[in-house]
């Protein structure tokens, strides 16, 4: 009957001879024809006898010499086990019932499908996943310029015949929503793999290191009925956007390479309409400063009904923009009856993001560049009417106009650094984008880490001032005083505006300017106090 367990002994050296040396391309070898020898570092083995190069064969202790499989011939590797396909972008088995032509290496590959393949003997078929971090997926049906060939030598290259990628470089596979196309993956470039995997770890402790300070920032504006106003509830949306954006991207990071697509394209919308939502928001808090000091006359109504009508009409603004926005973005995508050169988002494709630079440009960047831009314009603005209000005040000469200017000055620098915070670093995220990697990697790194701590910046500019941290005091411990009691109370502030307005009537340039300063910042001054 002989020996049940004697081929364990071979199986285990053939895995040893296998994975001993990964200078194997793609870590396959055999072993080498018995009575193989060396010459001048060749090594002849074989009936008859052949020459093999240092490249073709390895030397492992305690077995001898195997053979590099892709040395010998052409090697190309099928992404899945044999008889298994991607099915919701994961490895499955097919029943012997389904109807799905076998796998065969294609020659070319376009929007139409395979044009043609090679023959199966003119490769070594390798079984299993790409080792690398990075990979995208080439997808010939939603874009023109992933068109690709695989040659007799199994290298990967596009339709004009430049390299995409190395034999180990690539796998390819068919895919069940595709209708059992066979698609390439590629490993993303080796010189940008070992940047970009450490970048991604930097941004992902920056954003959970945001994320507890997002956090208390919300709950402390929650807490503090004072604290909620216009300028507190427009924060609040801003920053529970930014926490579902950054969380979502977290979650991106963690599970990019085992998500179901389903999952992964629900993780893109999230993405895009928190992002969306943050800048609107954002969008809405330098429109209302630009208001206030533009002399524009109030809603009619006290002082909480004007804020409620003002909050409606910004959160139907924000949030429906950005609803508006995903619609597109999601009929974009599902609409089947597009022109082929259609701008699709291609969420899911390549990765859990956009599948091209310009369905990015479109559907993200695009919006977000346009708010920023007319943030600037309207903080330029809001800067020229601060300076003329400043001007106009000082020839009161007196502590109660230096007390009106000195209000001006702190709401002014209040936005100035949120501006700074968050304005500028996505300015040059969006320039890092456009640009790509074009010597300049150490700058965009230090912006794209310094939007990841965001949710510290945006804690220490509305957290750590002195009348929010004598609120929360009074809030959660009154009989501690961190701070002494401020002389200058909110009704001091509005009666001395009052009152000043009502000394200058004799002065018509200064009249001008004090009405308009009790007119349209008297309600509001004391929601910006440092």
């Amino acid at each position: 009957m002989g020996r049940p367990f004697a081929w364990l002994p071979t199986l285990l050296l053939l895995r040893a001879a296998t994975f001993a040396d990964e200078r194997c391309p793609m870590n396959v070898s055999q072993p080498a024809p018995e009575n193989a020898y060396l010459v001048n570092d060749v090594l002849w083995a074989g009936q008859p006898e052949k020459p093999y190069t240092q490249a073709a064969y390895r030397s492992v202790p305690g077995v001898g010499f195997v053979l590099c499989t892709c040395e010998i011939g052409p090697c190309v590797r099928k992404c899945c086990a044999p008889n298994a396909a991607y099915v919701n972008s994961k490895c499955t088995p097919l029943n012997a019932s389904d109807e799905i032509a076998k796998f065969e290496v294609p020659t070319f590959v376009n929007a139409n499908g395979t044009v043609d393949v090679h023959k199966m003997d003119l490769f070594h078929i390798v079984h299993g996943k790409l080792a690398c971090g990075k990979k995208y997926k080439l997808v010939p049906s939603a874009k023109k310029n992933d068109n690709f060939q695989v040659t007799k030598t199994g290298w990967l290259l596009n339709e004009s015949g430049s390299i995409i990628a190395k034999p180990e470089r690539f796998c390819l596979e068919q895919f069940s929503e595709l209708n059992y196309q066979i698609l390439a993956i590629v490993c993303s470039p080796e010189k940008f793999e070992s940047l970009e995997d450490g970048a991604n770890i930097f941004y992902t402790i920056g954003m959970m290191l945001s994320l507890p300070f997002l956090f208390s920032t919300f709950l402390v504006y929650a807490l503090i009925k004072d604290l909620r106003n216009l300028h507190g509830k427009s924060l609040m949306c801003h920053v529970a956007t930014l926490s579902i954006a950054y969380t979502s991207l977290i979650v991106v990071q963690f599970i990019t390479n085992s998500v179901v697509k389903e999952w992964c394209i629900f993780l893109a919308y999230t993405v895009q309409f928190s992002f969306l939502a943050s800048f609107f928001w954002l969008n809405v808090m330098c429109f209302d400063l630009w208001w206030t000091f533009s002399g524009f006359r109030p809603l009619r109504g006290n002082i909480k009904e004007h804020e409620a009508k003002k909050f409606i009409i910004y959160s139907i603004y924000a949030w429906g923009c950005t609803t508006f926005i995903s619609i597109i973005t999601f009929g974009m995508e599902q609409f089947p009856y597009l022109l082929s050169d259609a701008i699709r988002p291609g969420f899911g494709y390549k990765s859990c993001w956009f599948g091209s630079n310009s369905a990015t440009l479109l559907y993200f960047y695009g919006p977000i560049g346009t708010l920023l831009f007319s943030n600037l314009l309207m903080f330029i603005h809001t800067a020229i009417m601060i300076i003329k209000h400043m001007r106009d005040a000082e020839v009161l000469r007196g502590s109660e106009s230096q007390k009106n200017v000195d209000h001006e000055k702190q709401r002014f620098m209040l936005y100035l650094k949120l501006f700074i915070v968050m304005g500028v670093n996505w300015l040059a995220e969006i320039i890092s984008w456009a640009s790509g990697s074009d010597g300049s990697e150490f700058l965009w790194y230090v912006t794209d880490i310094g939007n990841s701590l965001q949710g510290v910046l945006i804690f220490l500019i509305f957290v750590c001032k002195k009348r929010v941290l004598n609120l929360l005091n009074k809030k959660l411990c009154p009989q501690f005083q961190l701070f002494k009691t401020s002389n200058v109370s909110t009704r001091t502030t509005n009666s001395t505006v009052s009152r000043t307005s009502s000394n200058v009537k004799n002065k018509d340039t200064v009249e001008m300017s004090t009405k308009s300063i009790s007119n349209s910042t008297n309600n509001q001054l004391h929601d910006f106090k440092a």
